[in-house]
């Protein structure tokens, strides 16, 4: 017999599920709002916040820039502020569109930069045409409108604007939480799109706005009634036109003051502060610029761009249920704070004659770039930093500007693809030199391919500071360097010999002088008047790794001089342990080793002010919005050299530009100390010779007995002559005679 077990049977606890299911609930309400106040609490703190508070940014105006004048002591502004107008149109508030449209076109067409889009409009054009296209049609389409076409395109373009009362799209917000961004797409709502984290509406497209509004609400948590106005697309802000000159305005002021039937009251104006350089090019690479998102950019305007930029002031309010301001409750206003002035120590008379003798230099020449410095010895104060190919602040886009070039069959076979860039090619003028350009490549729809080049050549390298932010080989500038440093430590005396009997051997190489030429027994003036490469072996061997390094450190090599510029180039000094034989020698006439033309200028500097080596500054004073003004002191930074060392090193630069190779960079009835360098440059490791392949500089100072300046003169790979005697140093004595006459320095020559 089977017996059955059977477990009881129990009763439904209703008391107990109804407690579980209680705990449960709170439970999740607890994890919810955890995570709704805590791990997202500021965000909706944000959103809050910005929904019942209005907020007005009070702008600052950003501090000026400006260079001195050594006679009038006036400053002239180089980088400052201007106030324009923009126009802008409120379409719902026009009533009669033409009248206003016919208005604004007579005031605000511009028969120049219409005809300058309609030269450009017919260049694409043609690039785009089919090749089977009949020649009716190519007249049709590339013939240039008149100047009555092109205003009353104008017209026609300007009555759209301000007839369009509805907004086609509209980015409600431009930083969408991803959680909420993925809860919007769900919804599949009708004339609404995420893209890159942007919520943006298409009110045409949208049929029940009041459902849209309901659902986003609940979204974004703000409010409906808002997000309700949102979406109806209410056109009320079109930008007409941008900066528009006084005169225009006052104009507009006058036409909407004497506007009896109110045809104009959907016409504003509304001032907005620019960046304005006044005096365009002039030192452009010291100031740099401010872009479109007012961001500084190389230059002075990099570099203190926070200073400059002050700090923006902010007006708050209280917004009831219904967006409105209202008075009651907290209102805080926090001024804005104009940003400082900085005044350079750039002294504008003589900044504008080395900006107008780089550029004859680097056009007479034909080279690549060319840069001038001039420098204070006794306080390291820069007065002049000038280059070639500049820029304008005021267009600094201009940059990226092109032009079409015009290449063979050979030629476009040459291309070399430029990695990382696509579309982007170097083209090899001449290979063996390693002079190259960059090449764009353009296709058009109708197969037309197009290649193109920077205008200026060079792209928006033209923004880069050379002086400060590239390093060069600096050749045999460099030579009283290693000059001084065996004279200071009593290796050699100025009349100390040698035999310059031929090439010398070291390592695998040959040191030669750079006319191969040899003279037998010479002493050190010698050396540096003939530039002799196998002197500075003699004088190298002589002083050894250890003892010229240290010299080299001395005098700041391989190191920043922190000059007030953003990006500076340290150049590059390798130890000493690291030296080969040969390197010895090689760093004694300048290869092997980079510096900036800043560095070179400042131990020049050194050996003109007693052996003293000062830092180099460019900013005279700072002048802050509560009166203080911050003066700039001279700085010493060591003693280089002793002050007899320095007088002897004078003596021998001086000898060098009156009897050696420097005599180009001579004035008549003065002594002037300098030293030529014309450097080698490599190609794929192989240096390279003749014109167009050498760096040519100048150095020097004067007047000798007391120096009150001290220049560098620059030219990258000139064409005309490799040497820097025929280059360089005529562009010297130029600057040179400018700063003697400027300064009404006396004669000290018969």
């Amino acid at each position: 017999m089977i017996v059955e077990h059977r477990r009881p049977k129990r009763n439904f606890d209703r008391n107990k599920f109804i407690m579980a299911l209680s705990i449960f609930v709170a439970f999740t309400l607890i994890v919810r709002l955890f995570y709704l106040q805590v791990l997202e609490g500021n965000y909706y703190q944000a959103l809050a916040a910005k929904e019942h508070s209005g907020y007005t940014e009070l702008p600052a105006r950003r501090g000026e820039i400006m260079l001195q004048d050594y006679h009038s002591k006036e400053t002239f502004k180089v980088a400052t502020n201007m106030t324009l107008d923009t126009i802008y149109a409120d379409p719902t508030l026009i009533k009669s569109p033409d009248i206003v449209a016919k208005t604004l076109s007579d005031l605000l067409f511009d028969k120049d930069i219409a005809r300058q889009g309609e030269t450009k409009r017919i260049e694409e054009e043609s690039k785009k045409l089919d090749p089977n296209v009949t020649f009716e049609e190519k007249q049709k389409l590339l013939t240039p409108k008149t100047d009555e076409e092109l205003k009353q395109n104008y017209y026609n373009e300007t009555l759209e604007k301000i007839s369009t009362k509805t907004r086609q799209r509209i980015i409600i917000t431009q930083s969408i939480d991803n959680k909420i961004a993925e809860a919007i797409s769900l919804e599949s709502l009708p004339g609404i799109e995420i893209n890159n984290n942007a919520l943006i509406a298409y009110p045409t497209q949208i049929s029940d706005i009041s459902h849209v509004a309901e659902i986003l609400a609940k979204h974004l948590a703000t409010s409906e009634d808002d997000l309700l106005q949102i979406l109806k697309g209410k056109n009320r802000y079109v930008i007409l036109k941008k900066k528009i000159g006084p005169e225009i305005s006052m104009k507009i002021k006058e036409i909407k003051k004497n506007d009896k039937d109110k045809n104009y009251n959907g016409i504003g104006l509304q001032p907005e502060y620019y960046r304005y350089y006044p005096e365009n090019t002039l030192a452009s690479s010291i100031t740099g610029f401010l872009d479109t998102r007012n961001l500084g950019e190389y230059g002075i305007e990099e570099k203190f761009d926070t200073l400059l930029r002050g700090e923006k002031g902010v007006f708050k309010t209280q917004k009831d249920s219904m967006g409105r301001q209202i008075t009651v409750g907290e209102s805080v206003i926090q001024p804005a704070v104009d940003g400082d002035d900085i005044v350079l120590t750039i002294d504008r008379s003589i900044q504008m004659e080395a900006e107008k003798l780089v550029r004859q230099g680097v056009k007479n020449y034909n080279a690549d770039a060319g840069e001038i410095i001039v420098m204070e010895p006794s306080t390291g104060k820069v007065l002049a930093m000038a280059q070639f190919p500049t820029f304008d602040p005021n267009k600094y886009g201009d940059a990226f500007k092109k032009e079409p070039l015009s290449l063979s069959t050979d030629e476009i076979k040459s291309l070399i693809p430029i990695e990382g860039a696509e579309n982007s090619f170097w083209l090899y003028i001449d290979r063996e030199k390693g002079n190259r350009i960059q090449v764009f490549k353009e296709t058009y729809p109708n197969n037309l391919v197009v290649y193109t080049r920077f205008a200026n050549l060079v792209g928006p390298e033209v923004y880069k500071n050379k002086s400060v932010m590239e390093g060069y080989e600096p050749g045999s500038v460099f030579k009283p360097i290693a000059m001084s440093a065996a004279i200071d430590d009593g290796e050699v005396t100025p009349n100390t010999t040698y035999v310059d009997s031929g090439p010398v051997k070291v390592d695998i190489y040959e040191i030669k002088n750079a006319t191969n030429q040899y003279y037998g027994v010479i002493n050190m003036v010698t050396v540096l008047e003939k530039s002799l490469n196998t002197g500075m072996a003699f004088i190298a061997k002589k002083i050894g790794r250890t003892l010229f390094y240290s010299y080299i450190k001395k005098f700041g090599f391989g190191e920043k001089t922190d000059i007030e510029l953003p990006s500076e180039d340290p150049g590059q000094v390798a130890h000493f342990s690291g030296w080969a034989d040969s390197e010895l020698i090689t760093h004694a006439f300048g290869q092997g080793l980079t510096t900036t033309p800043l560095q070179m200028i400042s131990s020049y500097c050194a050996i003109a002010n007693k052996g003293i080596r000062m830092k180099p500054y460019v900013i005279d004073k700072i002048i802050k919005k509560n009166g203080q003004v911050v003066k700039t002191d001279p700085r010493p930074i060591n003693q280089s050299i002793t002050e007899k060392t320095a007088q002897t090193l004078t003596a021998m630069l001086t000898s060098a530009v009156e009897n050696g190779v420097a005599h180009n960079g001579q004035v008549p009835g003065y002594y002037l100390a300098g030293k030529t360098g014309t450097a080698q440059t490599y190609f794929k490791g192989k240096p390279l010779n003749g014109t167009g392949t050498t760096i040519a500089t100048m150095i020097g100072f004067g007047p000798t007995s007391k120096p009150k300046f001290a220049i560098l003169v620059k030219f990258d790979k000139p064409r005309s002559s490799e040497w820097a005697d025929v280059t360089a140093s005529p562009i010297f004595s130029k600057m040179s005679q400018f700063l003697l006459n400027y300064f009404n320095i006396q004669k000290d020559k018969k």
